[in-house]
Parts: C-alpha cells; structure tokens; sequence
C-alpha cells in the first residue's frame, strides 16, 4: 500500500499548521495585552535603553551583551501594552516555527500533524516561565538566536566540526552561555554520524568542553564571578538564578530535535496531544496573583490614576502594605482618605508609608507617596535608592522621570537636563523630555505647570531633620506650611488613628480645625469614641457609633 502523503494532504496539513501557530500568536496577546500588562509595565521601568554610542559599546563589550542590546531595544515597547503583547507574541511564534524546523531536520516530515504539536512545547514553556517577574527578555531573545545557529548548522562530521570552531565562540559572545544548547545539539550530530562509536562520543565531548573553557576563559578578563558566565549576565535580574527556569526549555528542544524517536502510533501522538494541552493549561497560573497584584498597584500609581486604584480596591480589599499604601494616596489625591480610609484593611501608620527598606520593587510607591504629599526632596532620594537597589544595575527610565521632575520643582536646571538628555535619547520618553527641556530654558511654563506649581507651593524649603520615626511631625510642617495642602492634612489627621493614639488624633484635629473647616465623617466618628473612653458620650450615641468603620479599627 502507497503510504505516501499527496499534495493534499501536504495543503491541508501546511494550513493547519499555520492555524495553530496564528492561535498561539493572539492567545500570548491577548494573554499579555488584556490579562497582565502590568508585568510588561513593571519589566520596563526596571531599564532604559538609549540611542546611544556609549550605551552600545557597554552592552557589546561582555558575551550577551548583542543579544541584551536587542532585547533592551524589543523591551523599550512594553511601555505600549499593545506594543508589548506584539513583541512577545511574534518572539513565541518565532521560536515554535524554528522549533519546528529544527524538528523536521533532524527528525520529522512536513504533515506529521502530531509531531507539529510538539514544536510548541518550547515556546509554551518559555511563555510559562515569563511569569518569573527578573526573568528578562535577553533569555527569550539568545534562545532564538541560538536556534538558528543550530538550524544552518551542518549535518555532515567534518562540516560540523569546522562550523563550531568559530560559530561556538561567536555564538557565545553575541547570546551568552546559551550557547551550550549548540554545543550540545553539536554533540548529538556528531555522535549519530559517526554510528554512535567511540569516535563520535570523543568529538562530542571536544564540543562540550570547548565551550565549557571559552566560557570560563572570558571570567578571567571581565570583573564577574566565573559562575555568572555560565547563568548568563543578563538573563535574569536577580544574580541567584533558578537552574531549572534556565535549563528546562533548552531540554525539551533538544530533545525534540536531536533524540527523539519519532511518533508513529496512536497511543505516542495521543501523548503528544496531552502533553501540549497541559502545559497550555497552566500558563494562567505562572504569574503569582500577590506579586501581580503588586505590579498593577505600582503601575496605576506610576500612571496616577487614582480613581482606577479605588475601584481596584473596592473589589479586593489589598492586604499588602504597598497595595494598602497606594490605597490611601488614591483616597488621599481624590479628597477621601479622611472619609474612607476604614473601609479598607490597614496596616497601622505603615499603610500610609511603609518603612523604608531598600527594596527597588516597593519603594518606587512609597517614594511617589512622599512626592505627592510635597516631600520633594525625600522623594528624590527614594528615587535614588530605588535605583541603585535594581540587582542588575540597570538605569530605570521612571526613576530618570522622577529625578528629572524633582530637579525642575527645586530650581536645580543642571542636574533635571542631564537626566532629560538622557531620556531624549529614547522613542517613548522622547516627547515628555523635550517638553521638560522647554520649561528649564523657560521657567514660566513651570509656573503654569498644575503639578510642579502646586509642589513647588507645599514643599518645605527650610532645612529639617527627617525622620519617618516622627514622621507626623513633618505632616504637620507641611499643613503649617501651607494649609492647601490637603494630600497632608489627611494624612497628619489619619497617622494617629492609624496608629490608635486618641489624644494625638484630638491635638492634630483641634490644631486643623483652627486653620480650616475641615472636617470628615471619619473625623466625627473619632471624636465620639475619645468623648466615649471619657464617658462623656450618652449611651444611645454609643450605640449608633458601635458599628462605624473606626471604633471597629479600634475596638477589634
């Protein structure tokens, strides 16, 4: 019987193919665009990649440093979630067709449906990994470049050893030490052309350990530990790598193409089916719900957009003090804090401002919460800290925003046009430099800013010890100096309660009171708990007050 596929099976096959790849393609959108762009967000705040000599020559000059360059580049359009989602899903299209190239050279033919299936495993479990937020985009970017170095890599013995002398060198210091996947696909070519004697085992070996020592030679000339070479310098922003999430993707592909036996029955293509369908499966529950939660606080405070944080919150209670802290300055930048803060969890006076720990993933919000209550200077420094704690060195193009910004609010022009040019040197911060760069050489147009203007106002120009052990000492500078300052006057009326200190809450109220006629339905139910520990309130009020959102915070 003639087994031999006809051209319409061929056809019928190639478009399927396609189909599943094109699903795949606005799946991973659709997944990022809609379901977590705040993790797109979080990845490029954490970089800022420059149109710019210096910047590439930094980049070029360790093994990587290419591919890091190119992923920097790609990463640039995570600031546009649709332009993000883009990227990541042509980047897992791209690898699952060389995939699958790789898989028809060395083992499979063109309309084996079953085996096609198979080509997505990598790609899949890459898209998986990504939910490991210092997992960086130049893993993704080497993995691809070194598929196709493997793709036009020779069949032959001797054609292969010529290629690997200069192509595992070269390959290694545009893509790092993912390059030993080419070694070892190498390896395998090598020893099933040679009938898998002692011969092609020898050879390699050779492969193996020439890239071993091309690795371990450049640790001898560059001020890394030699163990960073082979993790990568630039896979993962975290210098503690997990082995698996570098290993596991990189197996399965070799596997896929170099030992594999190829499906031929009901049972294995069955198998096959599965296995694709369960890893498909559990993408939703690669990206930890906490962290992301995290992520997207931070995000809607980096946009402020305050309204969307308290109806984010309204669904979900947050229960973290960065999420509870991003709360209270949406309810503090909409006039509610005073009248909603106890409809929320708290966390004491550290949801209002967390205590500082150097901490490049929370300390960006706290350091926008000390911005907008006027504290300029305290938020520069924030900004500095938040960036010098990023693991993997990287400059953050939203910690330049904000030094810029806090340098144009303090009259200090030298120091906001060095970090705006700069910026000027990107495509999406481009346009919000230059409009900055245009109130430096005119300073009234920083006086008809609405935010500079205002923070220019509240802020305290007269030196003053910080302490954020006393920190509602410094609420109440603020409020002395200007009692416009509302975003303060909250949070100096809020500290106390939060804290369950009556006697200070009945001074700080007293004192607003005297400046303003301010006041909150929080405010009221205070009041009527300090008049009720001194038994100075009927017992029918009592009653009423029992059930307030404060005498709970209070009593429980």
């Amino acid at each position: 019987m003639n087994t031999k596929p006809t051209n319409n099976h061929i056809a019928k096959a190639t478009v399927w193919k396609w189909t599943l790849a094109i699903v795949m393609g606005l799946s991973a959108f659709i997944f990022w665009r809609y379901g977590y762009p705040s993790m797109m967000a979080y990845q490029e705040q954490f970089q800022l990649f420059l149109f710019d000599s210096h910047y590439l020559s930094e980049r070029i000059a360790l093994p990587g440093g290419i591919t890091t360059y190119m992923a920097e580049f790609l990463t640039q359009f995570y600031d546009t979630p649709v332009f993000g989602a883009l990227v990541i899903s042509l980047l897992l299209v791209g690898s699952q067709q060389l995939t699958w190239r790789l898989m028809r050279k060395n083992v499979y033919k063109a309309e084996d449906l079953s085996a096609y299936l198979l080509s997505f495993l990598p790609s899949l479990l890459i898209w998986r990994i990504m939910g490991d937020e210092s997992l960086m985009l130049a893993y993704i970017v080497a993995f691809i470049i070194v598929q196709a170095t493997m793709l036009i890599a020779p069949k032959t013995r001797n054609a292969m050893l010529v290629y690997i002398l200069p192509a595992i060198p070269i390959t290694y210091w545009i893509a790092g030490p993912m390059t030993g996947m080419l070694a070892v696909y190498a390896g395998i070519r090598l020893i099933k052309t040679c009938d898998r004697n002692i011969e092609g085992f020898s050879l390699a070996a050779f492969s193996l350990v020439y890239t071993t020592l091309i690795i371990a030679a450049s640790s001898y000339f560059l001020p890394y530990p030699t163990v960073r070479f082979f993790h990568g310098l630039f896979y993962y922003r975290s210098i503690e790598v997990p082995t698996h999430i570098m290993c596991i993707s990189p197996l399965i592909l070799l596997i896929l193409t170099g030992v594999m036996i190829p499906l031929t029955n009901k049972i294995a293509k069955a198998a096959a089916v599965a296995i694709v369908a369960a890893v498909a499966s559990s993408l939703g529950s690669a990206i930890d719900s906490q962290k992301y939660e995290l992520m997207d606080y931070d995000c809607l405070v980096r946009q402020q957009r305050w309204t969307d944080i308290v109806a984010k919150a309204e669904q979900k209670s947050p229960d973290l003090p960065m999420s509870v802290c991003a709360t209270n300055l949406a309810l503090a930048m909409t006039g509610e804090l005073t009248d909603r803060c106890f409809d929320f969890y708290q966390h004491g006076p550290e949801g209002l401002l967390p205590e500082f720990e150097r901490n490049f993933n929370t300390i960006l919000v706290t350091g926008d919460a000390y911005f907008m209550l006027g504290l300029v200077n305290t938020a520069q420094r924030y900004a500095f800290e938040a960036m010098e704690s990023i693991p993997n060195y990287n400059k953050s193009g939203r910690v330049f925003k904000r030094l810029a910004e806090t340098n144009i609010i303090n009259g200090q022009y030298k120091a906001a046009e060095k970090y705006l040019k700069a910026l000027q040197k990107t495509i999406f911060y481009k346009k919000w430099a230059d409009k900055r760069m245009e109130m430096i050489h005119n300073p009234k147009l920083i006086d008809s800013h609405p935010m500079y203007s205002y923070l220019r106002k509240v802020r305290l120009t007269d030196d003053f010890l910080f302490s954020d052990k006393e920190i509602d000492k410094i609420f109440g500078q603020l409020v002395m100096h200007d009692k416009k300052n509302v975003v303060a006057m909250q949070y100096l009326l809020m500290y106390p309660l939060l804290n369950k200190d009556l006697n200070t809450f009945m001074q700080y109220f007293s004192y607003v009171k005297s400046i303003t006629k301010y006041s909150s339905k929080t405010c009221e139910e205070a009041l009527a708990l300090a008049y009720a520990q001194q038994g100075k309130l009927p017992q029918a009020q009592v009653e009423r007050y029992k059930s307030s959102p404060v005498w709970r915070y209070f009593l429980k």
